[in-house]
């Protein structure tokens, strides 16, 4: 009893004492939680093997047998990169933004800051053959850029911040969001089982070299728009899941995770609408787990995520801006019907394999596909948030030390996704001007015990 309580006093301490600057995947929410399930490129709602499916259906964790502690974490690299073709904008004498890095302002600016460290906690506890409790915490989502203003035509900075404030020139975003996900489960039959989770979650974020765009904020006074430092807050959600083992060889699964509700940023309510609200969205999961052999198991999940209900991500951004330019303040950066980044919502298939190879040694294998959620016509905006990434490619296993450790392993490879602008704004280089891409990697590490 010792050893279990001071192992989950210790896994916790070191989950939240790491760092946690997040960059996700499908948008800005991770491509799957836990090493099992990454290994598997997120599928595996319907195939409870660890805690960590607290993250994904929180219906799950009664099926865990025994009493668990799952510590672990992924060192992530992403490489972002938005390219400048034109040399003319709309606006005479000024050049297009953003701007590039050769002389004439075009040519390509890489972000810096491209290694991350993502850890994540899960336990569980059954309380008696039909119910159990879990607790995780892992990184729900997040996006940086770092786009260096030395790196830009005559330091200038990625959207001209230089003319305005020369401190303020480097361009780029850190958004972090951590979830506490405190369930409960029960089994209403042999074969069934519910659960709900409560979602307590912590947001942060700072802006950079984003002062050019003050004339576009809502009140006329762009104080809360760039440089005003790192703001934290909190918001809550709530999960609910269902699970249904069919029969020795089909489990079915569906999990639906309220929208977060976050506080607004207070120092940032000149640039997201609504006055710096910005939740995170709601999603649903629908998982399906077939054991087609006693030693494969094939699963397949379907992934929704609503980012158009969030504003400050789903609002139009060409139409917006033209609107606010006509004076209708509403429009504008920070209004109650203000800019956004246009995302669309995303829809994403995964499709994993699991192979006991042997008693003490399991591999497996995943393919994701979600079409990205940036409209052409956003990417001006999506350039310090360029999430183009569409397909996920994984490999992963897990390696049985003895009777109650075991260690696991996850690598992801998202090839490079990019996407060109649909530009009509004067201050653009005009259609097929920018190009913004990324392509990312990932190793995750973890370590499950069973008491």
């Amino acid at each position: 009893m010792l050893f279990k309580r001071s192992t989950l006093a210790s896994g916790l301490l070191l989950t939240l004492a790491l760092p946690c600057s997040v960059q996700a995947t499908n948008g800005y929410m991770s491509h799957g939680f836990g090493t099992k399930s990454k290994g598997m490129a997120g599928a595996g709602s319907a195939l409870p093997q660890d805690a960590m499916i607290s993250a994904t259906n929180v219906a799950g964790v009664v099926w865990l047998s025994e009493q668990r502690l799952d510590i672990g974490a992924s060192l992530f690299t992403p490489s972002r990169d938005y390219t400048q073709h034109s040399m003319v904008s709309g606006i005479p004498g000024r050049p297009p933004i953003p701007i590039g890095s050769e002389l004439t302002g075009t040519g390509a600016v890489e972000s810096d800051r491209d290694l991350f460290l993502i850890p994540h906690f899960a336990y569980s506890h059954p309380l008696d053959e039909i119910s159990a409790l879990g607790v995780a915490l892992y990184g729900n989502g997040g996006m940086n850029t770092t786009y260096r203003a030395s790196d830009t035509m005559m330091g200038q900075g990625t959207y001209g911040g230089a003319q305005l404030s020369p401190s303020d020139a480097s361009t780029g975003v850190d958004l972090i969001q951590v979830a506490l996900n405190l369930n409960y489960s029960r089994k209403l039959s042999e074969e069934f089982s519910v659960g709900a989770g409560l979602i307590l979650a912590y947001q942060s974020f700072k802006a950079k070299g984003l002062a050019s765009l003050g004339n576009l904020a809502a009140d006329g006074n762009p104080d809360n728009l760039s440089r005003n430092g790192r703001e934290n807050v909190l918001g809550w959600g709530v999960q609910l899941g269902a699970l249904w083992q069919v029969n020795d060889r089909l489990s079915l699964a569906a999990a639906y995770q309220t929208q977060v509700d976050f506080e607004r940023f207070e120092q940032y309510d000149d640039l997201f609408a609504e006055n710096g609200d910005l939740d995170a969205p709601a999603l649903v999961n629908l998982g399906l787990a077939f054991k087609a052999t006693s030693d494969l198991t094939l699963n397949f999940d379907i992934q929704h995520i609503w980012y158009s209900d969030v504003n400050a991500l789903g609002n139009d951004m060409t139409r917006n801006i033209q609107l606010c330019m006509q004076g209708q303040t509403a429009h504008c950066l920070g209004g109650s019907q203000g800019v956004g980044f246009g995302w669309r919502d995303m829809t994403i298939y995964k499709i994993g394999a699991q192979w006991a190879m042997r008693p003490d040694l399991t591999l497996r294998a995943g393919y994701s596909y979600g079409k990205q959620p940036v409209p052409e016509d956003g990417v001006l905006f999506n350039v310090i948030a360029p999430a183009v990434i569409e397909q996920h490619f994984t490999l992963g296993l897990t390696k049985e030390l003895d009777e109650r450790m075991e260690i696991s392993f996850a690598a992801m490879y998202a090839p490079e996704g990019d996407l060109d602008c649909g530009c009509s704004l004067p201050f653009s280089g005009g259609p097929k001007s920018i190009n913004i891409a990324m392509e990312q990697w990932e190793l995750e590490l973890s370590v499950g015990w069973r008491f």
